[in-house]
């Protein structure tokens, strides 16, 4: 009981934090920095001299014996997608607040600006399986669920497989849409979903880090655990060598991911646990609307 209320606070306080900056930024400018969700067909009309000939409907027009062409609209419906990873990894956290916990954060205040824009939400939690998948939906209530469902999220399985939950969103959205990802990318193996993925939608990959990820501290011998493997190594924070060969590693892997989303044209941001995750949301929308 006590757990349950604790979570309705957490997500009454994320709901309220939302309501202000959707109110101050997001809702002007939230569909502004996505590339639209395409343009569907409205009518067949009498082609008129300038029209692009490309859109000429052949059958209409052999039929009326005069040319017909085909008129679109711009989509006003726009789905976000979340994926969002829920492996053992993401539970870990150096400080007071777990990558899980910054990741429900970032998916609170990305579906409430969406509900404020009368836009569909949907979510898939996955680890090495798929654990729950959400269909877009509008509405406050639909999205509170979601929410809740993040936050109290236990993973059956341990490992992420990225690979399978960016197939398995390619195969089940049938017309373009957002897609933000949630996750460490502690993974391997998944850049041709991927790819597949940021050819049909507007891909954004946040990544999610916690300081150690990046510093190992100075402490003595600590034996130091995959969660997702159970693998095992000894790690001795007092060896300067140490601690820079850690450095290196994680910093090369962090640019070999951040080249690799920009080959395929897949956006990224990085948000530390440490993060003020509302004001790097902020300003990302601010850069990436200036790059539209």
């Amino acid at each position: 009981m006590t757990e349950n209320r604790d979570l309705s606070k957490r997500v009454k306080k994320l709901h309220l934090i939302s309501g202000k900056l959707v109110e101050s930024f997001f809702a002007g400018n939230y569909r502004s920095v996505f590339k639209g969700p395409g343009l569907e067909f409205d009518e067949v009309r009498e082609y008129i001299s300038g029209d692009d000939t490309r859109f000429i409907d052949w059958n209409v027009s052999s039929r009326m014996s005069q040319p017909y062409t085909k008129t679109f609209r711009e989509e006003r419906e726009v789905v976000l997608q979340v994926l969002i990873d829920i492996s053992a990894s993401l539970s870990t956290g150096a400080g007071s607040v777990s990558k899980q916990d910054t990741a429900g954060m970032i998916f609170a205040l990305l579906a409430f600006a969406a509900v404020a824009n009368n836009d569909r939400v949907g979510s898939l939690l996955f680890s090495d399986r798929i654990e729950k998948s959400v269909q877009p939906m509008k509405g406050k209530k639909h999205v509170l669920k979601q929410i809740s469902s993040v936050l109290s999220a236990k993973a059956e399985g341990r490992g992420s497989d990225l690979s399978l939950a960016f197939r398995s969103t390619a195969e089940s959205m049938k017309r373009r849409g957002i897609c933000v990802i949630l996750s460490d990318f502690r993974s391997s193996s998944y850049w041709s979903e991927l790819t597949v993925l940021s050819s049909k939608h507007d891909v954004i990959a946040i990544r999610i880090t916690d300081p150690v990820d990046r510093q190992y501290p100075v402490s003595g011998l600590v034996e130091l655990q995959d969660p997702e493997t159970g693998e095992s190594i000894i790690g001795f924070g007092r060896s300067k060598k140490f601690r820079e060969e850690y450095a290196e590693f994680w910093e090369i892997e962090r640019l070999n991911w951040l080249n690799g989303c920009r080959r395929i044209g897949v956006d990224t941001l990085e948000i530390n646990t440490e993060d003020d995750v509302a004001i790097k949301l902020m300003e990302y929308f601010k850069r990436r609307n200036k790059r539209r």
